[in-house]
């Protein structure tokens, strides 16, 4: 009897053992780190803008100089890699991008450029933003030098002061590719896509299939950002209601109009010369074109979007238009209001426009009808045309 009580007992010690031989043996399998991947990425973009065109007046007289202040050039966005600086050159037009106007012959007029840190040299660097910093801005200045001879020779003098954005070592090294301002630019987040910024001394008007072009932004490559120098005929912004707010560009009335319908129309030789553009919308807080803004009312964000043709932005427009002379922007509105794609801060239904009332930048319900003069990309070694006089 008490021989089967112990085989009793050992049989439900045994049990017992092989119970906590296999719970061991569960714990054991579960031991160890586990991990799991956290991401997050942050593209590489920035944009930037320069001042309209530098206009040195008339009759100086011989051994003048005329000085011109106040020209801004600004980043307005600054994402860029670790240990790298977005670095802003300028250069002329003349020989050996010397910093010269001509009258189209044999005379040449030198002008000296400065910035708030002094002479700037041919290809110096006016600006050197360091990643981490986001906005930045350089007040440029302009010396014409008159001629040295006992008179001065007639003629319409011409030059262009050009710009170029990289990304690299402080003040220079290795680049990661030019931008454009608005704008623009600059790639990835810009106004139109990438190339080297010039501002035309005055307006250059391009005949192309009998339709006149103003040129808003000459690029390497033979190709320009150009917008029509008539209306194409009045539009609404955006005539309905949508989900989100009248004023955006991206989807609006006059967005699919312009991509489709227009730039469909067009002859086959056109739409194969116009690239393909990176465009972005910014907003305006007042009717000063020094309010920009990167976000729209109530910190609408926007995108940056891809098209063929397009309604200008402000900036791009303020290339070759001083915007705050009134009498400047008159002569080149020739009488007609025209949309921008830009939007007005204090309203998710307004868009900014430039009025030929005021001479200046306005802002106007989206609702509304104003003239269309699209924009566009073009690459000139397409297509036959000519400078207009």
């Amino acid at each position: 009897m008490n021989f089967t009580k112990t085989k009793k007992v050992v049989a439900a010690g045994l049990s017992a053992l092989m119970m906590m031989t296999g719970t061991t043996s569960v714990f054991a399998a579960e031991s160890g780190d586990k991990s799991a991947n956290l991401n997050y990425q942050v593209s590489s973009s920035y944009d930037w803008i320069i001042h309209s065109a530098i206009d040195f007046g008339a009759d100086a007289g011989v051994g003048k100089t005329v000085d011109r202040t106040g020209n801004q050039v600004k980043v307005l966005k600054n994402v860029i890699p670790e240990d790298k600086y977005l670095n802003i050159s300028v250069k002329g037009s003349g020989a050996n991008d010397a910093f010269t106007v001509d009258n189209g012959g044999s005379e040449v007029l030198n002008y000296d450029v400065s910035d708030d840190n002094g002479a700037v040299g041919v290809n110096g660097n006016v600006l050197s933003v360091p990643a981490g910093t986001n906005t930045a801005t350089q007040n440029m200045g302009f010396k014409l030098n008159t001629t040295k001879k006992s008179a001065e020779v007639a003629g319409q003098y011409n030059g262009r002061v050009i710009y170029n954005a990289s990304v690299g070592d402080k003040n220079g090294g290795t680049t990661s590719g030019d931008s454009t301002s608005s704008g623009t630019g600059s790639t990835g987040g810009t106004e139109s896509s990438g190339g080297t910024v010039t501002t035309p001394s005055e307006l250059k008007t391009l005949d192309i299939e009998g339709t006149k072009y103003v040129v808003l932004e000459e690029r390497e490559n033979n190709q320009a950002l150009v917008m029509t120098a008539d209306s194409i005929g009045k539009r609404a912004f955006h005539p309905g209601d949508r989900d989100d707010q009248l004023s955006i560009y991206e989807g609006s009335r006059i967005d699919n109009y312009l991509e489709n319908e227009w730039y469909n129309g067009l002859s086959s030789t056109m739409k194969m010369a116009i690239q393909t553009s990176d465009i972005k919308q910014s907003s305006y807080s007042n009717n000063s074109p020094d309010s920009k803004q990167e976000t729209g009312p109530n910190g609408q964000v926007y995108n940056t979007i891809s098209r063929h043709a397009f309604l200008p932005s402000v900036s791009e427009i303020g290339k070759v238009v001083d915007l705050k002379n009134p009498d400047k922007v008159k002569m080149f509105l020739n009488g007609i209001d025209i949309w921008t794609r830009d939007s007005y801060q204090g309203s998710a239904n307004s868009v900014e426009y430039l009025t030929a009332y005021i001479g200046s930048l306005y802002n106007q319900g989206a609702r509304s009808k104003l003239d269309v003069r699209p924009a566009f990309v073009i690459d000139l070694s397409q297509v036959n045309y000519s400078v207009v006089k």
